[in-house]
Order: C-alpha cells, then structure tokens, then sequence
C-alpha cells in the first residue's frame, strides 16, 4: 500500500512540475516591446514611427508610409534588425529572436489604418 501510495505521489508530482514548465514556456514573460523600440530604436526611427531628425540624416524609413509598409515583408524586418542594414546596427547580440519578431509586430502597428 505505502509502495503505491509512493508511486502515485511521485506520478502526481512529476506530472505537475511538466505541466508548470510548459505553462512557463507557453505563457512566459511577455515582451515589453515598447520599452526595447523606446531604449533602441526611438532615437533613429522616432516615437511615432516617423523618423527622428537623426533618423532622416540617416535614412531611415518612415513607419507610417503605407507604400514603405507594403514594400518590405516581415521576413526583411526580421534581418534588417537581426543583421544590420546600411547605417542602422545588428541588433542579434542585443536581442533575442522572439523579441526581434515583436519588434516587427510593432512596427506593423504604425502602419496607416485602412479606410472601410
């Protein structure tokens, strides 16, 4: 009797502690995106996505430009930030995967709004 009480505590125990690791995975820190474009970003490409004074000089696109927007597919953002692109740094030493994707989500929120 103790050997199976044992074992089903043991069973429990172990079920729950694969369940909170892939909980944690699955609903992990949330990215502060807005903190990473504002420490990283926002002194070229400006808080609204439209370019600081800097980022004009450098060249930067213009986040809000609709033809800009459908120019460029996700997959470029990705390696633009990952590795760089004419003046703007890599950034894949300074974030992570998943926050460059987030990165791209946010610059696809200044997109202009679509009219109905």
């Amino acid at each position: 009797m103790l050997k199976r009480y044992l074992i089903l505590s043991l069973s429990i125990t172990l079920f729950l502690s694969l369940v909170m690791i892939d909980s944690s995975i699955t609903f992990g820190d949330k990215i502060d995106y807005k903190k990473i474009f504002r420490n990283d970003c926002e002194k070229c490409h400006g808080r609204d996505g439209k370019r600081s004074k800097r980022g004009k000089k450098l060249g930067s696109p213009d986040f809000t430009d609709a033809e800009w927007q459908a120019s460029v597919t996700d997959e470029q953002l990705i390696a633009s930030v990952t590795n760089g692109k004419k003046k703007m740094p890599s950034q894949k030493d300074n974030l992570s995967p998943e926050e460059i994707k987030a990165m791209v989500k946010y610059v696809r929120m200044f997109a202009p709004k679509k009219r109905r």
